[in-house]
Parts: C-alpha cells; structure tokens; sequence
C-alpha cells in the first residue's frame, strides 16, 4: 500500500509527488487568444486534481 509508505513525511519532494501521481490530463490546446496555451491536470493518489495555482505556490515557498 503506497499510502503507509509516507505515513511520517515532513518534506514533500518531487520524488514523492511523482510517486503519487494517478493520472495526467492533457487537454486540447486553445490559440483563441493569439498565444497557444494548453491546459494540463494532474490527478494524484489519495488527493485528486490540485489546482495548478497551489502547486506554483508550494513550489515558491509561499502558503495560504
């Protein structure tokens, strides 16, 4: 069971993101605003899609 595995994290690395990933959700590019962009959701174990927003400020050192 993958969940036991980090019953006592006190960092969450990019080793463990990754190892909880489920799934990944591209969706299909949009140039409606001149610019290509593309949507992309990851699903993880245990938690589901965060949003992208959140993940960018975990990532900065930044919290809620």
């Amino acid at each position: 069971m993958r969940k036991r595995k980090y019953l006592d994290l006190d960092e969450l690395t990019p080793t463990v993101l990754n190892d909880m990933v489920k799934a990944v959700y591209v969706h299909a590019p949009d140039k409606s605003s001149g610019h290509r962009e593309q949507q992309l959701d990851i699903s993880y174990d245990l938690v589901g899609i965060l949003p992208a927003s959140l993940l960018y400020d975990l990532q900065n050192g930044e919290t809620a």
